[in-house]
């Protein structure tokens, strides 16, 4: 994928936010003009942005889109719930398209249709169309539920009988196409002779006009006035992935290959042998089909070639040798030669086809040939009139004067390559296909060499063969002795591009100039978007070197005890005092190149609400604060999942419909509000509804009957206790499941994916009044901060995040209770652990001079657990990494650090040994 479309894949994805966004604030205010504006200006931008790709599906749509919203912000159409599902449901739509060229590079041929389908409810609101050419044509939309009519036999017999039996003798499918180009298709950098040439397995195709030709005077040569009528033995999906960029303009007919058995020919002339019919009934009655063949052959050699007879002959020796079993058509055939009138095949054999196409087209006038045999490069013209080869003549002036600009922009390639294609239609209109082999190595040559000699010879050559050399007149472009030997030296040296040697057709006409480029006045952009992977790789390396910088106050202390230089060891600390700060002030310059503000997940909450409300039939106010608050990306992106279960709860569990609210004496229109904010170096995310409340009792039933708890717990759980049981796997209160709840699944993937990135989830409810769950992340996981502790004269980290405070607690201070050690600590009784004991270290815990022992007050969930420990050491930042293998099975360690003297702490997983 090239960086282009991956940066509008990037951009569209915001587009469609910001879109979505814009049609929900639009339904609170349908009378905001500003926002009816901002809205019609996403949409525009995103369409022009998709135009410059081959994505015809999608700005199919986008144009729709832009023109409803158009319609809307002019005051012809108002706003309503129902355009606001149909644009959300197209730009649902778009954003697929683009998952699909993320994922394969391409869209599916089968989007044609779906694009065709949302295009035309779109355009179902409209009650002013913008433009006459904008609307499809009703008769011209793709679906297979329309009634459907096969092409005339009169159509299908001006296709030439040779052309004819080549398609039925390869057999397979056969479609007939009949594409209807808009008369303004030129304007939209559409080319239906050339799309009609190029259509996959194409066996014959023709142009028809639509109506007379008018004067030359009156002529339009800028409207389309052709139908294109092809025949073709491709599958439908190339069929349809070929005309994607014009699905409301083309009809496709499956047709079996029977219809194309019209015999052809004078019906007079010739006697017919009634002998010969009844003998052909009696060989094919006897299956001798080699006899039959015979016969037909045998008839033929008697019989004048131009005769219908004839053809009819010709046809029953193609039908013997591809379809002998077919005795029903051969009959049809035979009995045919009597009347000589052509079977009706649809009698005998009717398939079902996929659209309609009418029959009047065998009307049209002045029939232009595209093909008449499977190469589809041949194509029929009359000769030229001398007023065409006089216009002819005069672009290919024009081009030559564009060849001779002296001007060299870095575009210039793409000039040349327009003169080159416009020469090759110039000269295939002519009939002269040959002509475009040359212009496409010419123009090889000159991109080769950066220089239009090679390009300006061709024409040059060419121009004096058209139309005036047989008057005796000499264009102004023929080409004189001295141009000649001047080509050929430049030719010599076609390795460099030589300036200003390039001869003028007229010495008194000036050098034509086109319009100036803003290639100059780009101005530089104020920011730059980054590859995720660039960043992850800054903060490997910054990681590495806070574990470096780490190493230093080691090497001081080392320089001083063991070496005795007091001098190098104090200025190894100035210098890590440098590193240090630099190395901190990195670390935070990339930390906030990550930083990402929450209202990346908020901004997917106001459609979700929407949706699932309307779904429920309740009515919600989805009220955002703080968006602004940022956090690291990983920690952002793993809010996503956690959050989407929680509303859905809370719109599902939480919040009650409008008879109940009513009842109940509360505002018809719940209020669900999302806060965000930023303590210290946490992130909070706080979730709240005013909705029923979570009522402990029917919670510890709940959890009775499913097994959850035991008859002595549900005694003794307190109501508090009672709520958290939502968080145990499988637990639900809904009684039967559907696609928002009922499977158990939910809020315990909410608190394993808040724990897994090391945060902690409070819930508290009150009967009546609503719900708040509390959610307090990390700002970032990259860089761990940890506190070394002592315990056996083995050091583990203990990450910073759950330490509340380091004390001394006096032996004598330390009571028991049922055999838990507590303290009393300001107030508050706190149990004690032994760090020794809990990773099952068979040595007790060390106390100082004073017989005070060393505890560390940690913070699990909303509780304070004191571990005792032999020591306190420093604080450091680690770059901690999961443990693999054998070690990862340890859940009492949450990974492991590389310590600046090499060794290797242990950080300890505090919510799983306590």
């Amino acid at each position: 994928m090239n960086p282009l479309l991956e940066q509008f894949l990037a951009e569209a994805r915001e587009f469609l936010q910001g879109i979505g966004e814009k049609l929900i604030e639009l339904e609170r205010t349908p009378d905001d003009a500003d926002l009816v504006n901002e809205l019609f200006r996403l949409v525009h931008t995103l369409k022009g942005n998709s135009g410059l790709f081959d994505f015809p599906e999608m700005i199919r749509v986008l144009h729709a889109g832009e023109d409803l919203m158009d319609v809307v912000r002019n005051g012809k159409t108002l706003y309503s719930q129902e355009l606001a599902d149909r644009l959300l449901d197209a730009m649902d739509f778009v954003g697929l398209l683009c998952d699909e060229i993320e994922s394969g590079g391409v869209i599916a041929p089968s989007r044609a249709t779906d694009s065709v389908k949302l295009v035309e409810s779109l355009r179902a609101l409209i009650t002013f169309h913008p433009s006459d050419h904008d609307s499809a044509p009703k008769d011209a939309a793709i679906g297979a539920s329309e009634v459907v009519e096969l092409p005339s036999a009169q159509l299908l017999s001006s296709i030439p009988e040779s052309a004819r039996m080549s398609a039925y003798v390869d057999g397979g499918s056969l479609y007939w196409i009949r594409y209807t180009p808009i008369s303004e298709c030129f304007f939209q950098g559409e080319d239906p002779f050339y799309t009609s040439r190029r259509v996959p397995g194409l066996l014959w195709g023709r142009g028809s006009s639509r109506a007379d030709w008018p004067a030359m005077a009156d002529f339009n040569a800028y409207e389309c006035a052709l139908d294109f009528y092809v025949l073709s033995n491709a599958s439908k999906e190339e069929l349809l992935a070929h005309y994607r960029y014009v699905p409301d303009q083309i009809q496709i007919c499956a047709i079996d290959p029977l219809f194309l058995v019209i015999p052809q020919g004078d019906p007079n002339g010739g006697p017919v042998y009634e002998d010969f019919v009844i003998e052909a009934l009696q060989l094919l009655d006897a299956d001798d089909f080699e006899g039959l063949n015979q016969a037909a052959q045998t008839m033929i050699e008697l019989s004048s070639p131009d005769l219908w007879f004839s053809s009819a002959l010709r046809w029953l020796i193609v039908l013997l040798q591809s379809e002998p079993k077919n005795c029903s058509a051969i009959c049809a055939l035979i009995f045919s030669l009597r009347t000589l009138d052509t079977p009706n095949w649809c009698d005998i054999k009717m398939e079902s086809t996929d659209l309609a196409i009418n029959n009047d087209a065998s009307s049209a006038s002045n029939v232009i040939e595209l093909v008449t045999n499977p190469t589809p490069a041949n194509i029929i013209f009359d000769d030229l009139s001398e007023e065409e080869v006089e216009a002819l003549e005069d672009i290919l002036v024009d081009q030559r004067q564009i060849l001779l600009l002296e001007d060299r922009p870095n575009w210039v390639a793409g000039r040349w390559t327009s003169v080159a294609g416009t020469l090759v239609n110039c000269f295939v209109a002519s009939g002269n296909a040959d002509a475009k082999g040359e212009i496409e190595d010419a123009l090889a040559q000159s991109i080769a060499t950066m220089n239009p000699t090679p390009l300006l010879y061709w024409l040059d050559s060419r121009l004096g063969l058209i139309g005036k050399e047989s008057s005796g007149q000499t264009p102004d472009s023929a080409l004189s002795t001295e141009d000649d030997a001047l080509y050929a030296a430049m030719m010599e040296d076609s390795g460099t591009a030589i300036e200003g040697t390039i001869p003028v057709a007229t010495k008194s006409q000036d050098t034509q100039k086109f319009g100036k480029r803003t290639d100059e006045t780009i101005a530089a952009p104020k920011s730059l978007k980054v590859d995720q992977v660039k960043i992850d790789r800054l903060m490997n390396l910054i990681g590495e070197m806070v574990v470096s910088k780490n190493a230093l106050p080691y090497l001081a202390q080392r320089a001083e005890d063991q070496f005795g230089v007091r001098e190098l060891s104090r200025e190894i600390k100035t210098q890590y005092a440098v590193i240090n700060r630099i190395a901190e002030e990195m670390q935070d310059a990339i930390m906030q190149v990550r930083m990402m503000p929450v209202s990346f997940v908020f901004q997917r909450f106001p459609r979700l609400v929407r949706d699932i409300s309307r779904k429920l039939g309740k009515e919600v106010n989805l009220v955002l604060e703080g968006e602004d608050t940022e956090a690291d990306k990983n920690i952002i992106e793993s809010l996503a999942d956690p959050l989407i279960h929680i509303l859905r709860n809370s719109l599902d569990h939480g919040l009650e419909t409008p008879d109940i609210r009513k009842a109940a004496k509360k505002p018809t229109t719940g209020t669900l509000t999302i806060r965000a904010a930023q303590e210290a170096d946490q992130v909070i995310i706080e979730i709240q509804d005013d909705g029923k409340g979570i009522d402990p009792v029917a919670i510890k039933r709940k959890a009775y009957e499913k097994g959850i708890i035991d008859e002595a717990t549900f005694e003794r759980i307190t109501d508090a206790q009672a709520v958290n049981l939502v968080f145990t796997a499988g637990f639900s209160t809904a009684e039967t499941i559907s696609d928002l709840s009922g499977r158990g699944v939910g809020m315990d993937v909410v608190r394993s994916a808040v724990e897994g990135v090391n945060g902690t989830i409070v819930l508290d409810s009150e009967v009546g009044k609503g719900t708040r769950i509390r959610i307090s992340l990390p700002l970032s996981m990259a860089v761990t901060k940890v506190m070394i502790v002592e315990s056996d004269q083995q050091i583990f980290g203990v990450p910073m995040d759950h330490v509340v405070e380091t004390v001394r607690v006096p032996r004598h201070a330390i009571r028991a209770i049922k055999n838990n050690l507590t303290t009393l600590l300001r107030g508050r009784l706190i149990p004690l652990k032994n760090l020794n004991a809990l990773l099952d270290i068979p040595a007790n815990q060390l106390s100082n001079e004073h017989d005070e022992l060393a505890v560390l007050v940690v913070r699990i969930g909303s509780e304070s657990v004191g571990l005792v420990v032999d020591n306190f050491n420093e604080t450091i930042d680690v770059i901690q990494k999961p443990l693999d293998g054998v070690l990862g099975g340890l859940s009492a360690y949450s990974g492991s650090a590389l310590m600046g003297n090499g060794s290797v702490l242990m950080v300890l997983n505090v919510k799983e040994i306590v």
